[in-house]
């Protein structure tokens, strides 16, 4: 009897003792495989988040289009010439970027607003049907106030302008905040006018080419020698970016391609 008992404690032992070493087997196991998942990194490709340069490298077109809507900046006061405004420059870049032919269409007057002129204009642009757009308006609409019927009514038209472009259109869209000199007179209204700009952008979900990066504490970019500017048949003044204000903005605007889309 005293045999049999020995014999059921040995094999009761042995028991435990295959039981214990296969649960500490799985674990080793269970432990191994996870292991292994999380060192599974993502792909470089789930990684890369889209740009507006991406998306134009994409296209199967050989030759872009880029259109600029907006006022004096974009017509180029005071730049060297029109060949080295900043929507000229950008054109440059958009170019060599790509790795392709891009054209460059402008509907811009000086002293327009997004009221008087955006709106009535942006059918331009559709017709158009540029793969990337520059809408540049505000600058203009400050310095006619901030009363509620000035800013609604910018609010109201920009809106559309965006609205309009990005329904009719497959364009990429930027849109521009305002220019000021760094002591500039209407530097309250612009932040008003920037606000509001910024809200349309987040609302379609474009970027923002903030310009305020560029002149803010920076006189530089606004002094312009006084005297008839013959290649935009005007007097100069020292309230537009000159050739380096332009420089930046073009730059400014290569960036803001580059940048991950919302």
């Amino acid at each position: 009897m005293r045999k049999l008992t020995l014999l059921a404690s040995f094999v009761l032992l042995l028991c435990v003792t295959f039981l214990s070493f296969n649960h500490h087997k799985t674990k080793e196991t269970h432990h191994s495989e996870s292991a292994r998942v999380t060192k599974v990194k993502p792909s470089a490709e789930a990684k890369t988040m889209p740009t507006i340069l991406s998306e134009l490298k994409k296209s199967p077109k050989k030759t872009l289009k880029y259109h600029a809507l907006g006022d004096s900046l974009s017509v180029g006061l005071f730049s060297n010439d029109q060949t080295t405004r900043f929507t000229t420059l950008f054109t440059k870049d958009l170019t060599k970027l790509t790795g392709r032919q891009v054209t460059e269409a402008n509907t811009s007057m000086v002293g327009k607003t997004a009221t008087n002129f955006g709106i009535s204009h942006v059918q331009d642009v559709i017709n158009d049907q540029p793969d990337l757009v520059t809408i540049e308006f505000g600058t203009n609409d400050a310095a006619y106030g901030i009363d509620e019927t000035n800013v609604n009514n910018f609010v109201k038209n920009l809106d559309s302008i965006v609205q309009q472009v990005q329904s009719q259109t497959k364009a990429k869209i930027i849109l521009v905040t305002t220019w000021s000199p760094s002591n500039g007179k209407y530097l309250a209204n612009d932040q008003i006018y920037d606000q509001k700009i910024k809200a349309i952008a987040k609302k379609y979900h474009v970027p923002v080419a903030d310009l305020s990066t560029i002149w803010k504490n920076n006189p530089d970019v606004t002094k312009n020698s006084l005297g008839y500017d013959k290649n935009y048949a005007i007097l100069r003044d020292q309230f537009h970016p000159n050739q380096q204000g332009h420089d930046q903005i073009a730059k400014l605007l290569e960036k803001v391609i580059q940048q991950p889309e919302n």
